[in-house]
């Protein structure tokens, strides 16, 4: 396994993105542009992309104006205390000390966008305020936010361009790829350490641990693992443990454990989507796997320049479709940054008798069907089938290229043996 690690991010690539914020400013006709950065610890899926534009601590609020340096509005005054322990080791940083400013409030962020001359009736672009699944579909920033930055700016035009960020942010460049790349490498282990550890004795809080320290160790950062175990399983999310008051499962001999996990290298993100059948395991969850191995190939076959996202999820869900098989969560959606989201046709846990015990079970959106792919995106596989309770997933992190999908993964794209 190759281990090397990247160079850190260039002033070069800074001024790339920061050339790439005032592009959408001048295409929309803006004056300003406000980049919203939720809280630190919002993992997983963060609504992160102040980072982008800084390189630094999550949690910030970046104003852009004109061809001038961003300021950048910053949570507490612990995050200038990292940056003036940066500078005293000199660490590569991509914002100067006169650009910071403590007090990410609606009415102060009002305050500072007067200070810098917004006109009366100015229109500014936010990244913040559109939906970005899977967890913000109202949008990321909060109602007081943006209501106290309105009290202090009444006719001004707030317009959402989070897409048009998408569009140009989504194409990675080489030195993005080498840390998504490592990434990817970081999360091929952190899988190994998942399989290894899953075996009948251990619990699902063993194989948390093995795959978080796995990660860490590596000089890596992960959030969280979704996880899930036994002879059947049909959930998605934490294992149960960490939101209710009950032991961790215990492995034995014949479960299916399935997992989702994070691997971020400089906040660059790839995704495992893990399986380890522990000995003989159902055959609905070996049928399972195997739909759900059509379903990676046929999409790695398909992401390639000039498909469209909803052609490709199409294509991808046909093995789906044909075993007539049920699905929990996407089947592929894309990373660094999140936007499309495809769930496809198929049908969901609506399906299930249970289900008729339930309120409403509405089907989330699939949003992002109209994006051509261009070489250079990246997208989280993770093909997912289920016949009656018995569910398998799969899948890793592809790049969009010329001809067809680059994978980065080899150990999660199909469905792994515990060494029992």
């Amino acid at each position: 396994m190759n281990t090397r690690i990247p160079a850190a991010l260039t002033l070069k690539e800074r001024d790339r993105r920061w050339e790439l914020a005032r592009q959408i400013m001048r295409e929309n006709n803006l004056e300003f542009l406000m980049v919203y950065g939720d809280r630190e610890s919002a993992a997983p899926a963060p609504f992160c992309i102040d980072h982008y534009f800084t390189n630094d601590r999550l949690g910030s609020v970046v104003l852009f104006h004109q061809d001038k340096p961003p300021v950048v509005v910053t949570f507490a005054p612990m995050m200038v205390a990292d940056h003036m322990q940066a500078s005293l080791r000199h660490d590569m940083q991509w914002i100067t000390a006169e650009q910071i400013m403590v007090g990410k409030t609606g009415r102060n962020i009002g305050n500072i966008l007067l200070q810098l001359g917004v006109a009366s009736y100015a229109r500014i672009g936010v990244i913040g305020l559109e939906p970005y699944p899977p967890f913000y579909f109202d949008g990321a920033m909060p109602f007081n936010t943006l209501s106290g930055i309105k009290e202090q700016l009444p006719n001004v035009s707030f317009i959402p361009v989070y897409k048009a960020f998408f569009q140009l942010a989504s194409i990675k460049s080489d030195e993005e790829i080498a840390h998504i790349k490592h990434a990817a490498m970081i999360g091929e282990a952190m899988s190994e350490a998942m399989r290894k550890t899953a075996v009948p004795g251990n619990t699902e809080a063993d194989i948390a641990a093995a795959v978080t320290s796995t990660c860490l160790s590596r000089g890596g950062f992960t959030a969280e693992i979704l996880m899930g175990s036994g002879p059947e399983y049909i959930g998605w999310g934490q294992p149960a443990w960490q939101y209710r008051s009950q032991k961790p499962r215990e492995i034995q001999y014949g479960d299916i454990v399935l997992t989702e996990i994070f691997a971020l290298y400089g906040m660059y993100e790839t995704q495992h989507q893990a399986a380890v059948a522990v000995g003989k395991v159902h055959p609905n969850i070996e049928r399972a796997a195997q739909v759900s191995r059509e379903c990676y190939e046929i999409g790695v076959e398909n992401l390639k320049e000039g498909v469209t996202f909803g052609e490709l999820v199409d294509k991808m869900e046909q093995p789906l479709l044909k075993a007539k098989g049920w699905h929990v969560h996407p089947l592929i959606h894309s990373i660094n940054p999140y936007g499309p989201i495809g769930f496809g046709t198929a049908p969901g846990i609506e399906v299930l008798p249970l289900a008729q015990k339930y309120g409403h079970i509405s089907r989330l959106p699939n949003p992002g069907r109209d994006l051509v792919l261009k070489a250079g995106m990246t997208f989280a596989f993770e093909p997912n089938c289920a016949f009656d309770y018995h569910l398998c997933n799969l899948g890793g992190t592809v790049i969009v290229g010329k001809e067809k999908g680059i994978e980065l993964n080899n150990n999660s794209t199909h469905l792994m043996r515990a060494d029992v």
